[in-house]
Formats: C-alpha cells, structure tokens, sequence
C-alpha cells in the first residue's frame, strides 16, 4: 500500500511557509505558466479520461450478464470470480517488482509528500525540485493507469478519484521537468494544476477540482496564486469533457427552494450525529483491522486473496439477495445515483438492504484497499454516506 503521506502538521505548515505572494512575476513567466497548466489540463484530461472509460467498459462487460438468467448468470459468476483472481495475481506479481512499487495501493500519499518535499529547508539540498525530477512521471502515470484498471477495472472495489491523484501530479512534474523549471513554486503549480485537473475530469467540477486539489496538499489553508492556475488547468479538462465526451455532472440534486424548514435542520443535524460520525470512524478502523490482517500474507498473494474476498462479499449478496455485483464491486456510481434520485428498484428503499449494502461495499472496498489496490475512498464514502 502508499504511504499515508504527509501529516496535517506538515501540510499546515507548507501553506504558512509559502511565499509564492511574494513573487514578482513578468509577463514571459505568467505566460510560460500559463500555458504549461492548459497543456497539464489537456494531457492529464486525456489519461485520466482513458483511465475512465477503461474501467466503465470493463466492469459493464463483467456486471451485464448478471441482469439476463439461466445460464449466461451461471457462467458470468465462473468468469468475475476467474477475473478477480488473475487480476490480483498479476497485480500481486507487478507490485513485487522494484519499478511497479509505486503503483501499489492509491499513490495519494506519496504524491502529496513529493509536493511538500519543495518546502524543504535541508541545506545538503541546493535543488528541491532535482528531488522530485529524479522519480518517474510520465511512466509512473501509465503505471498507475494500467493499475487501476486491473484493480477496479477487474471487479475489484472502490473509486478511481484516488489514483488520479498520483497520475495528475505526476504529469504535472513531468511537464515540469521537461520544461526545465527551476523555481519551486513553479513547480507546486504544475502539480497542484495536475491535481485538479485530474479530479476535475471525473467530477466534471473545476471549482470543486480546484480546491480539492487545495484542501488535499495544504489542507486547512490555501494558497491563492497555485489556486489560481489550479482553476485554469481544471476549466481545461471541464471544457473537454462537455466538447468531447459530452460528460454530466456525477450527481444532479433536485431543485431545492432557498428556504429551509426548521425539520430539515433537525434531520440534518441527526444524520451527522447519528450516522456520519460513527460511520466516519468506522471506515478507519475497519481499514486499520484489514490492512493488518491483509499485511499477515506474503505481498505477490495479498491482491489474490484480496480479490476473492470480495467475490466472496459479491456472491454473497447474489445468492441471498438477488443484489448484482455492479451493486457492490467497481465504482458502483450507479446504485447511488439510483439513491439519491429515488429510480433505483424497490429494494433500494429497505432499511435493511441499505445497510447490508453498506456494509458489504466497505468490507469490499476494504479488501481492495487493504491488499493494495489502486483504488480510492471518496465514492465508496459517497456510496456508504448515501
């Protein structure tokens, strides 16, 4: 799995050390700058959005029979739990070699302390961005593309915002590298444009891209001048997606009059008390538990293993509910969409099948992430939250 990456501390105190709001930049460099995040917007649009129409595919043609009968269900179990397997064989058999190391688990960790590594006050360093130039960009991108799909892609649970966050940053530096760009701050913008850029692409929400990218690498504070060229390299991958792939929102929320009633409130305050909190330290102790568990078995099998205890959690859910696996395993943005509109099948409103789900997407997504998948949480968050 990634290294958790940089602590809170750590981050907060790359934002408070920051004195981009110093520069005095010329025209020539606000231009470079300028065009190097549009060309990172377009470049981390067209891997991650390759990266997202792989795994929709993929998991379409592995979750479809299970909505036909007979004999076409009986064989598509033989071929997910077959899939499952040779994926997290392979994975397994990837991550023991040294260059595919860094593809192991999300990689958010890793990206996050190469960013925070250019605030270093080390003087045996004389160039903190030779540190991050001498790690693999470009390769270490298509590395954790290919990854990904063999993780989420194969039938394995979980969202792909997490793996993107690796593949934007690490783009961003590469074009950084070969742009030659010495000053560090120039080389925080290239990486947190990839950031946004890259989540921007799947959400189809710069602003919401822009400071997720923020609030990832600085947490509580933000710097507006790599904010800024954040939202250029966001509104570049947003301006694709509607002109090319014609992509909407994730979630559409009905229309809601400006004024709220003192039960809504009230409701409000109860699901944050009652569910999000709990569930909230939940999801880390489960995480915590499993990736112990997972860390008991040697490396090349834990994928493996990982793998077939989701199938398990997804034939379980088949043979006792009738529930499909696109219900439990992949990205499983369908089934909350089918939440949140209320056009979901009329299991979708039994308190008991909501929370059986949701146990049963944590536990998969866990397995996943536990056995070091390239597989993120924010959606299994979403799903589990909804």
């Amino acid at each position: 799995m990634s290294t958790t990456g940089p602590t809170k501390e750590v981050k907060i105190a790359g934002a408070l050390h920051d004195t981009s709001h110093l520069l005095i930049e010329n025209w020539a460099e606000i231009g470079r700058n300028f065009i190097l995040v549009i060309i990172i917007g377009i470049t981390v649009w067209l891997f991650c959005s390759t990266l997202r129409l792989a795994v929709e595919h993929s998991t379409e043609y592995l979750f479809a029979p299970f909505h036909g009968a007979g004999a076409h269900v009986t064989a598509a179990i033989v071929v997910l739990l077959v899939v499952l397997l040779l994926s997290g064989l392979l994975r397994g058999w990837l991550v023991s070699r040294p260059a595919w190391k860094d593809a192991e688990g999300d990689g958010a960790g890793t990206s996050i302390a190469y960013f925070h590594k250019t605030y270093s006050q080390n003087p045996d360093i004389a160039d903190v961005t030779a540190v991050r130039y001498r790690q693999p960009a470009f390769m270490a991108a298509l590395r954790r593309i290919v990854m990904t799909i063999l993780t989420v892609g194969m039938g394995g649970s979980g969202g792909i915002e997490g793996p993107v966050i690796p593949i934007g940053e690490s783009l961003g530096a590469g074009w950084s590298r070969i742009f030659r760009i010495k000053n560090p701050h120039d080389l925080r913008v290239l990486q947190m444009a990839g950031i946004a850029a890259a989540i921007a692409t799947l959400l189809n929400a710069p602003f919401t891209g822009a400071l997720f990218a923020g609030e990832v690498v600085f947490t509580e504070r933000l710097v507006y001048r790599t904010l800024l060229y954040s939202m250029i390299a966001a509104v570049t991958a947003y301006t694709l997606n509607n002109h090319f792939l014609h992509f909407a929102p994730l979630f559409s929320i009905a229309k809601h009059t400006h004024v709220y009633a003192p039960r809504e409130y009230i409701e409000v305050s109860l699901v944050a008390i009652i569910c999000s909190a709990p569930a909230g330290l939940g999801v880390n102790y489960v995480l915590k538990v499993l990736g112990k568990f997972m860390h008991l078995f040697p490396t090349f099998l834990r994928a493996a293993i990982g793998a077939l205890c989701v199938g398990g959690i997804a034939m379980f859910m088949w043979f006792s509910l009738h529930i499909g696996p696109d219900n439990v395993l992949g990205i499983s943005e369908g089934t909350l969409k089918e939440l949140i509109s209320g056009t979901g099948p009329a299991w979708l409103s039994v308190w008991w099948i909501l929370l059986l789900l949701a146990a049963a997407k944590l536990f998969a997504t866990g397995f996943t992430y536990a056995a070091g998948g390239s597989t993120g949480l924010l959606i299994p968050a979403m799903y589990m939250g909804g």
